[in-house]
């Protein structure tokens, strides 16, 4: 199976702070390989609520250095290397969570081979290949990633505000799993509104997309309907993520089944 687990569906402060949401980010199982994406917080209780092995992970990898997405960092770094006693894995992060003021402590670093992001760099973890196409707009270092395996291109566009350059990028990927953190936009708040996502989505036309890390106001509006009102406006399958849900890539069928 090639699929994705989410740990976590909650995105800013109030939603995380309060778990009304959890926020542990989401494992990918492409051909066989393991990674984990954004480790937030209560990411290493919900690997295990969803009998996850830690130990399994090949990689890691951090979109920015914001708390919702890197807090459980080092303690997966611990997890997957067993302690720190048998260095393994590899960690993929932008540079700010490395140098000045890191969320990647000196003490786990030896554990792990680390490679700092840099904007159209492209990597190889095992079979599958993992682009970082462009740097998004947000107030630290962040960036999204496309992973390519055999069921395809799954294309993770993570906390941003809106450009036009992200729809050429991510243009034509199979999956899209997308940060959808807030109803309105402010502009002294970086993030996608609802109706810059279904834009997004109808420009990149993936074959299904996931919507996920849901602010307050999201939740409020009901993720499930705003996904229902993006797969009508632009004809593409959109599903609102929940905790713990489970997408099977190999799957043919809807994504509704897994709902």
């Amino acid at each position: 199976m090639s699929g994705v687990v989410f740990l976590g569906t909650g995105g800013g402060r109030m939603v995380v702070l309060n778990q009304l949401r959890r926020s542990g980010g989401f494992w990918l199982k492409l051909d066989g390989v393991n990674i984990l994406q954004d480790p937030g917080p209560g990411c290493l209780v919900m690997v295990h609520q969803q009998e996850l092995k830690p130990s399994s992970l090949d990689a890691i990898v951090l979109s920015h250095r914001h708390i919702d997405h890197s807090n459980d960092i080092n303690v997966m770094v611990e997890a997957m290397t067993h302690g720190g006693f048998q260095k393994r894995g590899r960690l993929v992060a932008p540079s700010d969570c490395i140098n000045l003021d890191p969320v990647v402590l000196q003490y786990v670093r030896p554990f792990t081979e680390i490679t700092e992001i840099k904007e159209g760099m492209k990597i190889e973890i095992g079979s599958v290949k993992i682009g970082f196409p462009l740097r998004n707009m947000h107030p630290v270092e962040t960036y999204g990633a496309i992973y390519e395996f055999s069921s395809g291109r799954l294309g993770y566009i993570p906390d941003t505000e809106y450009f036009p350059a992200l729809s050429e990028a991510y243009k034509g990927v199979d999956y899209l799993i997308i940060n959808v953190v807030r109803m309105k936009s402010d502009k002294n708040i970086r993030h996608l509104n609802m109706n810059e996502a279904a834009e997004l989505i109808d420009a990149i036309r993936p074959g299904k997309a996931i919507l996920t890390h849901f602010g307050l106001q999201v939740l409020k509006a009901s993720p499930r309907l705003q996904a229902r009102i993006i797969s009508e406006k632009t004809g593409v399958e959109v599903i609102d993520a929940h905790d713990g849900l489970v997408v099977d890539f190999d799957e043919k069928e809807s994504l509704e089944k897994w709902l």
